[in-house]
C-alpha cells in the first residue's frame, strides 16, 4: 500500500453522510492531504504512508516537510481541528501537535488503529456521540486520545 491507497482506504470506510475533500493544491505549499466536515465541525488531516524499519531503535522518517508543519502549527494557533494520522502495514497512529514535532520508533506502531478504526475516528470526531468512538487500544502517548480538547 502507499499514501495514496491507505487515504483511499479510509474514505471508503467513512459515513456517505461526511463531506470530504482529498485536497491537491499544486500553489499552495504545506496544506493537508484532507478536509473533512460534519455535524460536529470540520477536520483537517494530513496522511502519511510508511514502511517500518527493521530495528527497533531506527527514527521513523514520516516525510512531514518543515512547511506542512509550519501550517499544521499555525491552524493550531488559530483553534482549527488538525492532526496527522500515519499509516504502516501494522496499523495507524493519530497525531497532534503536540506528537507530530517529536521522534517515531516501530513501538510506537505496536497497537495501531485498523483502517476501520482510523475512519470511525474521524466519524466521531465529526458527528460527536452520535457514532461508537474508536479508541486507540495503546497507552502510547503517541495515539490521540481525544483530538481538539
Amino acid at each position: 500500500m502507499n499514501e495514496h491507497g491507505f487515504i483511499k482506504a479510509v474514505h471508503r470506510k467513512l459515513p456517505p453522510a461526511l463531506y470530504r475533500w482529498k485536497i491537491h493544491d499544486n500553489f499552495t505549499g504545506g496544506v493537508p492531504d484532507a478536509w473533512y466536515a460534519g455535524p460536529n465541525g470540520s477536520l483537517f488531516i494530513e496522511y502519511k504512508y510508511v514502511t517500518l524499519p527493521k530495528k527497533p531503535s531506527t527514527r521513523i522518517k514520516t516525510g512531514l516537510s518543515a512547511l506542512q508543519l509550519a501550517w499544521l502549527d499555525t491552524m493550531c494557533d488559530y483553534k482549527v481541528v488538525v492532526a496527522v494520522i500515519i499509516g504502516s502495514k501494522t496499523g495507524a497512529i493519530i497525531l497532534t501537535r503536540k506528537d507530530w514535532h517529536k521522534p517515531l520508533f516501530n513501538t510506537d506502531f505496536d497497537q495501531g488503529l485498523s483502517i476501520a478504526n482510523t475512519s470511525k475516528w474521524i466519524a466521531q470526531k465529526l458527528n460527536g456521540n452520535q457514532n461508537e468512538q474508536a479508541k486507540p487500544n495503546s497507552s502510547n502517548s503517541k495515539l490521540e486520545k481525544p483530538l481538539g480538547n
